[in-house]
């Protein structure tokens, strides 16, 4: 095994000596490889929808479409207008200009519902008669006082167009569901002047369907926005909300945050990459190669026609914190070799031969990680995986080609170092001091750390899974407060859809299906559990007890069910034929299958499974026998696709710890060692997930990303220190000098890439929103906390269990080739001979005990 993976540094170095003697051709076909990939880029779509986190052929997905196609949008905008008497004439002639405005000049519009159009059905004589509440006022004078006594003793209105107080309006605004595209030849054809060349009616293509993109749910969103905005007032306040408005807020910000902190961290990088390197090569090198390989990645995502989903926006941050590390431990050594006098190429090679398998092994484990969700059922999920990996490989195959090749031409002033002054930088003083304490206290060191470990999982057990939609908005926001203010004064926004479907044509005048549903509907308003109830129900039954009662002269005692199937059908169809369209919206036009709609408030979604579960159980229960019952719509999804990621991510974090611990074990060349080694990598992340747990934080979605970057970053640094420390293990037999020496040449660049990216993640704490600070504040602690693992448990965990390992000594040098005469490497005061003819032969100093050693 030893001597394969001298063979295999041989060959990283003969690889970079051949890079490095062809430069500018290497640059030039890398660069039109990312050119080709960059160029997709502009074709990417994002999609962060819920539905668009599921697979296209997922059942769920599949009956979402399916109501919407059949019913239209369920995602509605609410405006709430709130004002010292609605009912007075000035207020209520703003609130039907607004409602006008609205209909005017909001794009992709179904329609808009309000007190202004809302249904009136009422009878004179045997005429049924529906109409607009208030279609011809101002014309006609109306009794505002009679009207108020009406709507509020109306329950078709209470909830979704008044308040039960009377103190708020309701503007409901509903978008279409889909749009419609002409092929652009047929479109085209419609402006030609002759039409004899024109394509044929029956010859065009027919127009295809597409559901409302993200660019058009914004535009609907700014039109409402525009028009809200003129009409706002002291006396005439205005709140906005509903899914489409959050969605919008949500991507607006995000996109925002995305493009503010992208330059931030990337600032801060630079900066601190620049600082503590003192050369701008070392700046600008890792950056450039990190953004080369994640603008290569989204146009490989735009090849394979994937959008950017609401788990890829993380995309970003991953990349920088996996590959900005292999670029840094590759200059680390390359940096130190130059400095000690070693020609520029000899360095180059050195370090990509020193540092080569490490860095592929752990972009190797890596990918094994990420691959593992590529098998979630979310296909988000598994497009992280897919393309993280793809991403992790373009940022591995950049760093090892072509960071080779732009050291090669780029003139680096030699800064030598007088290694017998016996001056040390700050950092190897650090470093020492730390591999002294770590291999010198293994005991305490172990003890202290498995007692955090048996307290943090005491903690976990307080922990909780929850992502609440409003959670996401800092409370001071003001989409937070319109949604707390209109869930709370029109008894919930959002809704559970329910379609029972009677595969019978007029399957829906039994009388005894729509007794069951009435007193299903009764049943359900009774519901109170904590956060979760029901605020209304709307139904065909609505439709069937108004037409009954203005029928019945307009008797109230009449507003039920009739018990005869033949006058529930010569009802509907009166209704059906007065001019109004309410009942197409709720029935198929075969009588055959219905919508319910429950509306419920915005809650924890997976309190939203619940209910949705709740709901589809008591149907299941009245109608049995009667109806077939889906359970769908937006709200119920979004409770579905967030238990399946928690399920998902569960599954793939399990697959990825076996599957990086075989590959650890293969790296560092024995199982023990290879078992022993995940215990630095799960430390951090028990830990967090303790401290998590003792201040009452939950996990969210975006907290569930967190462990995505934690498996990259983690393994990664933990991997460099066990490869390491065997090597010099190997060559020396002595465990403290193997610590030492291994902080002294992986730990730099751990302690570098390790330091700037926890300062990175932790500028999102100045984000929008509330889940952005505590991703970038747990992912950075994440990073520190396994910092101090490598450093301090790490050596502490090898050194106490030596005794069990059996870790040859080569203590004399193993020639394999002609690069590298043996497998000890130059560190800062510690060096090597080599037989190769470019390298620069330095005699070992005398106050070296390892150079003495060899």
């Amino acid at each position: 095994m030893a001597t394969l993976k001298y063979k295999v540094e041989k060959l990283f170095g003969n690889m970079a000596l051949g890079i490095c003697r062809n430069p500018i051709k290497t640059l030039i076909l890398m660069f039109l490889l990312i050119g080709a990939l960059i160029s997709q880029v502009p074709k990417l779509t994002v999609d962060t929808s819920f539905e668009g986190m599921l697979h296209v052929d997922d059942p769920k997905r599949i009956e979402y479409n399916e109501f919407r196609d059949q019913f239209g949008q369920d995602r509605v905008i609410i405006c709430a207008v709130q004002t010292p008497e609605i009912f007075d004439a000035e207020h209520l002639a703003k609130l039907k200009d607004f409602h006008h405005a609205l209909e005017k000049e909001v794009p992709h519009l179904d329609e808009v519902k309000s007190l202004i159009n809302a249904r009136r059905t009422r009878g004179e004589g045997d005429t049924l008669i529906v109409e607009d509440l208030l279609k011809d006022w101002p014309e006609k004078p109306v009794d505002l006082a009679a009207l108020r006594t009406y709507v509020l003793h109306n329950p078709v209105y209470l909830n979704d167009y008044i308040s039960e107080d009377g103190t708020i309006a309701a503007l409901i605004i509903k978008p279409i569901a889909a749009v419609e595209e002409m092929d652009e030849a047929d479109l085209m054809a419609d402006f030609e002047e002759n039409s004899a060349d024109s394509t044929p009616e029956s010859e065009r293509k027919p127009a295809e369907k597409r559901y409302l993109s993200k660019k058009e749910n914004k535009e609907v969103v700014d039109a409402v926005n525009r028009v809200m905005e003129r009409y706002q007032a002291p006396d005439f306040r205005i709140a906005l909300t509903g899914g489409p408005v959050l969605e919008e807020v949500y991507d607006s910000h995000t996109k925002k945050n995305m493009r503010t902190f992208t330059v931030i961290m990337m600032i801060v990088v630079f900066l601190s990459l620049g600082l503590f390197f003192r050369r701008l090569s070392g700046a600008v090198y890792p950056l450039f190669i990190v953004y080369m390989a994640l603008l290569s990645t989204l146009g490989v995502m735009a090849i394979c026609k994937v959008s950017i989903s609401v788990f890829s926006v993380v995309l970003p941050s991953f990349l920088m914190a996996v590959g900005i590390a292999d670029a840094v431990h590759i200059l680390a050594i390359f940096y130190r070799r130059y400095q000690q006098g070693h020609a520029k190429i000899d360095s180059i090679a050195f370090a990509l031969g020193h540092t080569g398998l490490a860095v592929v092994m752990t972009s190797l484990t890596t990918i094994a990680g990420l691959l593992s969700f590529s098998m979630s059922e979310l296909s988000s999920i598994g497009h992280l995986g897919i393309f993280g990996s793809v991403g992790v490989a373009l940022a591995l195959i950049y760093t090892v080609i072509m960071l080779p090749a732009l050291l090669a031409i780029t003139p680096i002033k030699m800064k030598k170092i007088n290694a017998d002054s016996g001056k040390k930088k700050v950092m190897d003083t650090i470093l020492v001091a730390i591999g002294n304490f770590s291999s010198g206290n293994p005991k305490k060191i172990v003890a202290v750390g498995m007692a955090l470990m048996a307290l943090s999982v005491a903690f976990m057990l307080d922990l909780k899974f929850s992502h609440h939609q409003r959670n996401i908005f800092p409370p001071e926001m003001i989409t937070r407060q319109d949604e707390e203010f209109i869930n709370g004064n029109l008894k919930g926004v959002a809704a559970v859809e329910v379609i029972l479907d009677t595969r019978k044509e007029n399957g829906l005048y039994q009388p005894e299906l729509l007794h069951r549903l009435d007193r299903l509907s009764e049943e359900l308003l009774g519901i109170r559990d904590g956060e979760i109830y029901i605020g209304k129900v709307r139904s065909m039954n609505d439709i069937l007890k108004e037409t009954n009662q203005a029928l019945h002269a307009n008797d109230p005692a009449f507003y039920t069910i009739p018990d005869e199937q033949d006058l529930i059908a010569q009802e509907l169809l009166l209704f059906e034929n007065s001019g109004s369209d309410d009942l197409e919206k709720i029935v198929d036009s075969t009588f055959s299958k219905t919508r319910v709609s429950i509306k419920i408030p915005y809650v924890e979604v997976l309190l939203t499974e619940k209910v949705s579960d709740d709901i589809y159980n008591r149907f299941r229960h009245y109608f049995d026998g009667l109806a077939s019952v889906t359970v769908t719509g937006m709200s119920p999804m979004m409770g579905k696709t967030v238990a399946a990621a928690i399920r998902s991510m569960s599954k793939s974090y399990i697959v990825a710890f076996f599957v990086i611990t075989a590959m650890m074990i293969i790296l560092v060349g024995d199982v023990k060692m290879g078992l022993l080694s995940m215990v630095p990598n799960i430390f951090p992340i028990f830990l967090v997930m303790g401290i998590m747990g003792a201040f009452g934080a939950y996990i969210d979605l975006n907290a569930l990303m967190i462990g995505s970057i934690a498996i990259g970053l983690v393994v990664d640094d933990t991997m460099h220190f066990m490869y390491n420390f065997r090597r010099y293990y190997e060559l020396t037999g002595d465990a403290r000098a193997a610590v030492r020496d291994t902080l002294l040449s992986a730990g730099r660049a751990m302690m570098i890439t390790s330091l700037v990216l926890a300062a990175s993640f932790f500028t999102l704490l100045f984000a929008t929103f509330t889940s952005t600070h505590k991703f970038g504040f747990f992912t950075g602690l994440v990073i520190l906390i396994a910092l101090f693992a490598d450093f301090v448990m790490a050596p502490a965990l090898v050194v106490l269990a030596l005794p069990y390992l059996k870790i040859k000594n080569l203590m004399s040098p193993q020639p394999i080739g002609p690069l590298f005469a043996q497998p000890a490497l130059v560190i800062d005061g510690y060096t090597e001979k080599s037989i190769s003819p470019i390298h620069n032969v330095r005699e070992p100093d005398n106050d070296n005990a390892l150079s003495r050693r060899i």
